[in-house]
């Protein structure tokens, strides 16, 4: 875990500027002298081998994170978090092929070492499967809370046509796109 300038240490589910703030917080109240805090990170002062890591843990944990043990899921979760923003992000229609760069780019690596780093975790999926699935979980998001039609949901997503949308939809939520939503409204007016 240490490097030149102190000891990195890597931290579950900071996911905003809020998060930054209280995690700083927390690691000065410990009497660490923070380096940097950035989402999913902080860099404290010192040899891994002189702080209190289960202090360190319980005062993270208390606070809402979790400190994770390898950097490999480190790097994992802030692909994650990544992705989740990079969707989401208002006018965002990144289309499949431009998806991996702005996604290396957002987390700071070249695509060959994101795609590598996504593999070491044993159990984990690729990284495009993983993509793919969070793109038609937020389509599923969009058809039940968004009156957007498929197409747009489609275009949105980044998808070049509503068929190839349409098929991985199918494959995902074992029906169709305008079903699905057809199966929400009628779930809903039966609540």
């Amino acid at each position: 875990m240490p490097d030149d300038a102190g000891c990195v240490l890597y931290i579950k589910h900071m996911v905003c500027a809020r998060g930054i703030r209280v995690v700083r917080r927390e690691l000065e109240g410990l009497g660490l002298r923070v380096l940097d805090v950035r989402l999913g990170a902080a860099t404290v002062a010192g040899p891994a081998e002189q702080l209190d890591w289960a202090r360190i843990r319980e005062a993270l944990t208390t606070a809402g994170f979790a400190l994770l043990e390898s950097p490999a899921q480190a790097l994992v979760d802030q692909v994650k978090l990544a992705v989740a923003g990079l969707l989401r992000r208002s006018g965002n229609t990144l289309r499949h092929r431009e998806f991996i760069p702005a996604l290396a780019r957002e987390v700071g690596l070249d695509s060959r070492r994101l795609h590598a780093a996504f593999a070491q975790l044993p159990g984990h999926e690729s990284l495009i499967s993983y993509i793919t699935r969070q793109r038609l979980a937020y389509a599923q998001e969009l058809l039940q809370t968004s009156r957007l039609d498929i197409g747009r949901i489609a275009r949105q997503l980044g998808y070049g046509s509503l068929a190839h949308f349409s098929g991985q939809f199918r494959r995902f939520a074992q029906c169709s796109p305008s079903v699905y939503r057809q199966q929400v409204v009628l779930a809903q007016n039966i609540d």
